[in-house]
């Protein structure tokens, strides 16, 4: 399966923020919309990083005075791997648990098309494995 049928189910939406923003405003729209992470864009509207609950958390640790106030690019994760809609799912997951994020923004051509979530692919998984056990078992028993 690739990414591209995740994203036929889940949807193109994807929630952003400019990395001048402060952790404050993210953490709002986190809170709001019910999401684990933003995508961070930079002026050109290019990704610069990615901005999960967990860079919050630490940034709340580290300065738990202050922490509202600072900027979301200094405690980003910069380096954002990328994955395309035609990148089978068994190989994003891979990526995903040997790099150990739980997002992964999705590119096609040069542009932001959607994002998914280690859950969307273990939710995909596990309903092509029922599917396939169904299928099986009807075989079995002589089921057409």
């Amino acid at each position: 399966m690739k990414v591209s049928e995740i994203l036929k189910t889940k949807g193109p939406q994807v929630f952003t923020i400019g990395e001048e923003k402060s952790l404050g405003e993210a953490l709002n729209i986190i809170v709001v919309n019910k999401i684990g992470v933003l995508i961070v864009l930079n002026y050109e509207g290019q990704i610069s990083g990615i901005l999960s609950e967990r860079d919050i958390i630490r940034a709340s640790y580290e300065n738990q005075s202050n922490y509202l106030n600072l900027r979301l690019a200094e405690y980003m994760t910069k380096k954002v791997i990328i994955v395309e809609p035609e990148d089978d799912i068994d190989y994003v997951e891979s990526v995903m648990t040997t790099n150990r994020f739980r997002h992964v923004p999705v590119i096609s051509n040069k542009i932001l098309v959607g994002l998914i979530s280690i859950g969307d692919i273990v939710k995909t998984q596990l309903n092509e494995y029922r599917y396939e056990n169904k299928y099986l078992k009807d075989y079995i028993s002589g089921v057409h």
